[in-house]
């Protein structure tokens, strides 16, 4: 499968069962992509802040993202 309509056809065919248990695995799905793109998000924010003169407590609050 790998196409939406493909998909969509498959999930037709699931019992009411397996409709809510895949419904579960998304959400959880959804949210753990959600944590990981705010990790990148941060990381990407916190690239290049340790410039020459740069203090550990400076850097700390971008990597906190505090700034």
């Amino acid at each position: 499968m790998s196409t939406i309509s493909e998909i969509e056809a498959a999930i037709e065919k699931l019992p009411p069962s397996a409709v809510d248990e895949l419904a579960r695995w998304r959400d959880a799905h959804r949210a753990q992509r959600s944590e990981l793109r705010s990790v990148d998000a941060s990381l990407e924010q916190a690239c290049g802040a340790a410039t020459p003169g740069s203090t550990t407590d400076e850097l700390l609050t971008v990597t906190r993202g505090e700034e």
